[in-house]
């Protein structure tokens, strides 16, 4: 009961930010000689959350990721992006952090809670949320939200609330088995060990991708990065998370077959055909045979998804899925692994999917005709006589009707 209070006390202590004098902080492998009122823990912590704030206004990326625990290889990589993000997305000079509380978390570890607040367009914009700070050679550094884990062989899933432990298992089971099926299909098994990340909180999800995600979206993975998704909420959401699981191991593997140069359209197609074509029980998508597409080839591969509205992105989504269903019924699973075995042999480029967006084109469209001996326009009249071909099964129609034409409405 003593060891238990005196343990009480000590956090309520630091949560409020004062130590009494000569008092001994728990043990943090750093000096515990108080400085002033607080630990030297905390001034570091209080320093470096101070430097982040600072690094964000003056747009000093290396400073920035200079705050980050060295060996999180793929947590450096995710705040990259959300650094480059950053400083695009708010109006210059407005970031803030402020320290809510900090209390230990384990040996070497400390949580704090913070309050972010940026300004958009004038516009104010407030998140109350926790950071590891964890201690290293170097000093306390940013070790990512503290976050649950289970492990099984090569797949970790990371999960922020222990309400989420249920559907965490879930992830871990559907994770390995579309790993597994993934290289049966496709010759595949990843060069690094899969983490997965789970948020209870949307807003804490697009904190860790980046500020600017549109709402709708639901789960995240680009090259070198975790896997991340929302917790789906109630009974009967749970089969979302085996399928945005099954969805976002399948844009790893394209990043990795393809060395990060596919094209947004064919990430996208992949990543929904084997969402539905993968696993048994996880048919998430209506078969519609000859729907007409909302846009051109070229339109589409120029199309911005993360500017989409949740309409609109859904059509982005279909039309990618019936596009590479119709490379895999045409042509098959090997000339679609000889595709991305082509891609491959280009250089990867350090930047997110948008930046790179006219480059992958490129470099699909090149891939394309080396595999396939189609120029996109050749691959698009063929794809356009298939879905005919489809519509008429099911609603014959006279021989010189022709589908409509191409609409572009953002």
């Amino acid at each position: 009961m003593i060891r238990k209070g005196r343990a009480l006390v000590l956090m309520l202590l630091l949560m409020i930010g004062t130590v009494l004098p000569g008092w001994v902080f728990p043990s943090f492998g750093l000096s515990q000689r108080v400085h002033g009122s607080e630990p030297e823990a905390q001034v570091q912590i209080r320093h470096l959350i101070e430097e982040k704030q600072n690094a964000v206004n003056q747009r000093e990326r290396e400073r920035f990721l200079r705050l980050l625990h060295p060996d999180m290889k793929t947590y450096i990589q995710e705040q990259k992006r959300w650094f480059d993000d950053t400083v695009q997305w708010i109006d210059p000079g407005s970031y803030r952090l402020r320290v809510i509380s900090m209390i230990p978390w384990a040996e070497h570890q400390i949580r704090v809670w913070m309050e972010q607040c940026y300004t958009r367009k004038g516009k104010r914009f407030t998140l109350k949320y926790p950071v590891l700070f964890q201690e290293t050679a170097a000093g306390w550094r940013d070790a990512d939200f503290p976050l649950h884990h289970l492990t099984r062989g090569d797949v970790t899933v990371r999960y922020s609330d222990t309400g989420l432990a249920e559907q965490a298992a879930i992830a871990l089971e559907t994770g390995h088995k579309a790993i597994q099926e993934l290289k049966r299909k496709m010759g595949w098994m990843p060069k690094r060990p899969v983490e997965v990340k789970i948020y209870h909180r949307p807003e804490w999800f697009r904190q860790s991708v980046k500020l600017s995600l549109p709402r709708w979206a639901g789960g995240w993975h680009e090259a070198g990065e975790s896997i991340k998704l929302i917790g789906a909420r109630g009974v009967e959401d749970r089969q979302l998370v085996s399928s945005g699981i099954v969805h976002e191991v399948t844009h790893l593997m394209v990043s990795e077959m393809t060395g990060d140069n596919a094209a947004y359209w064919l990430q996208e197609g992949a990543a929904e055909y084997f969402q539905s074509h993968l696993l048994p029980g996880l048919h998430s998508r209506e078969e519609t045979s000859g729907e007409r597409p909302r846009w051109s080839l070229s339109q589409l591969k120029k199309a911005n998804l993360e500017q989409m509205g949740e309409k609109e992105a859904a059509a982005y989504y279909t039309q990618c899925y019936q596009l590479f269903r119709f490379l895999m019924e045409t042509y098959g699973e090997e000339k679609v692994k000889r595709l991305f075995s082509v891609l491959q042999l280009s250089p990867e480029e350090d930047r997110d999917i948008v930046g790179k967006l006219s480059l992958t084109n490129r470099r699909t469209e090149a891939a394309l005709k080396k595999v396939l001996g189609k120029s996109l326009k050749e691959l698009e009249q063929d794809w356009l006589q298939h879905l005919k071909k489809e519509k008429r099964k099911d609603s014959p129609h006279p021989p010189d009707q022709k589908m409509d034409p191409f609409t572009w409405s953002f």
